[in-house]
């Protein structure tokens, strides 16, 4: 048996996978499967990474780094980003109510999302966050509140950069879209237009303060030159709200996120990027360097010197992907021999507890816990036990696996938890945390119970009521 080191926190010792230091079977016999795993010393990693990489990559003014808790809105991953130092990204009253809980810094707030309402808007003008503005009766609520409340809110607008010539396709759709046409279809942000009257309104009212702009480019690809032009054509935006604005200087530029994890499943699914036979991504160091550099030539090139504003960065899948592991129990092995030879090895999961395997057409990386050492085989198809076709992994080579067999499917820590869904009335996974020799539960496994906590039967329906 061969120890060795997958990365700097998931390594395999005498045949068994390990988290930081503690062997994943022993995980999951204390907590059962399945359950998502989650490495605090790699989320702490990567926070000072990003940090690191966008501050030497743009040395006009500060960095804020401000991880979007759609991804991960465990209330302890949040107290992690808050012990480091982060800011957050927030979309919608749940997420800022998590937030508010974990104790981010107002300013280090920005509250994102479309239809905020009124109440919403009045608790983030209250509490002080970067409010990113992306339609106009938002504008209007957010004055009515200032007003109501005697503050000045901060604001920002949320603009939709030209990507025309962004002609690559995009690698969240089967068919090949164009990113130009991709990113046009996808709703968020306010038209040039009207964000320009939006800009001039806004600056009229001194209960507003006009901070910034911010755009966001989904993880469409993964190749630096695309990251650059987006990062231009985000400068351009920001170069014609300066001349409509009358010389207006913005204090802070978001950049949005949809960075990719280092080992990238997404899209892998998709016949023609699988064809492509993509090495991972780089690392963040080479994505900081391409896009805040093109972004400050950019500004420069329109007389806006970028001395004194302060650049922000949303990573999601960037920040959490890698530091989670999901485990699950081999259940049961199904061969057929005709009319075709046919593998399914079936598991205690589902694609409905990764659910990326259906919106983003991710391919997982999937090892036999248990089985480190052992050589693969295969092809096999990892299933899981929901009346879907629930196929997780097409096509994966894994060593001889039985029932109790311990599978690891990596770089689940964005999204997974996050957008797991209860089909088929299935109670949704447990959550822990490993730091160094240390596992806690953060997030316990629902209940039967749980999954029918809401349902109401009318007295009329009642078991035993008369019809």
């Amino acid at each position: 048996m061969v120890d060795r080191a997958i990365d700097e926190t998931l390594s395999s010792r005498a045949g068994h996978l390990f988290i930081e230091e503690v062997d994943g079977a022993d995980i999951a016999e204390r907590f059962g499967t399945p359950l998502y795993v989650l490495s605090e010393t790699r989320l702490r990693a990567n926070a000072r990474a990003y940090r690191a990489a966008f501050g030497a990559a743009w040395p006009h003014g500060e960095v804020h780094v401000l991880p979007s808790l759609k991804a991960n809105f465990s209330l302890a991953v949040a107290r992690v980003l808050v012990d480091e130092g982060l800011g957050c990204d927030v979309f919608g009253p749940s997420e800022f109510a998590v937030a508010t809980r974990s104790g981010f810094p107002g300013e280090l707030v920005s509250l994102n999302g479309s239809m905020k309402d009124q109440a919403l808007l009045d608790a983030a003008v209250a509490a002080g966050v970067r409010i990113t503005l992306d339609a106009e009766v938002e504008l209007g609520r957010v004055i009515d509140a200032a007003r109501r409340l005697d503050r000045v809110a901060r604001v920002r607008l949320r603009g939709r950069p030209d990507y025309t010539g962004l002609d690559l396709p995009t690698d969240f759709l089967d068919e090949p879209v164009p990113m130009s046409e991709a990113s046009r279809r996808y709703k968020a942000g306010i038209p040039t237009a009207d964000l320009l009257e939006m800009g001039r309104a806004a600056l009229g009212q001194p209960e507003v303060e006009l901070s910034g702009l911010m755009a966001h480019m989904p993880r469409h690809r993964t190749e630096l030159e695309v990251w650059s032009e987006a990062a231009e054509r985000f400068g351009d935006l920001v170069g014609t709200a300066v001349d409509a604005w009358d010389g207006w200087r913005p204090r802070e530029l978001d950049l949005g996120g949809g960075l990719p994890s280092r080992r990238d499943p997404t899209g892998r699914l998709i016949g023609r990027i699988a064809d492509e036979q993509r090495a991972t991504a780089p690392p963040v160091t080479d994505y900081a360097d391409a896009i805040a550099r093109p972004l400050a030539a950019r500004l420069r090139s329109q007389g806006i010197e970028p001395d004194g504003i302060a650049l922000e960065v949303e990573p999601g899948r960037g920040m959490f992907a890698d530091a989670g592991i999901h485990l699950t129990t081999v259940r049961n092995v199904k061969h057929e021999a005709e009319p075709l030879s046919w593998t399914w090895v079936e598991t205690d999961t589902s694609e409905m507890f990764l659910l990326d395997s259906l919106v983003e057409h991710n391919l997982w990386q999937c090892v036999a816990a248990t089985r480190m050492d052992d050589l693969a085989v295969g092809p096999v198809d990892i299933v899981g036990r929901s009346c879907g076709f629930d196929l997780i992994v097409p096509d994966a080579h894994l060593p001889v696996v039985g029932d109790g067999d311990l599978l690891a499917f990596l770089d689940t820590g964005a999204y997974q938890e996050a957008s797991a869904t209860n089909f088929n009335a299935m109670p949704r996974p447990a959550s822990v945390l490993v730091r160094d020799d240390t596992v806690t539960l953060i997030k316990r496994a629902e209940t039967v119970e749980d999954v029918f906590g809401r349902d109401v039967v009318p007295d009329r329906l009642a078991l035993g009521a008369s019809r």
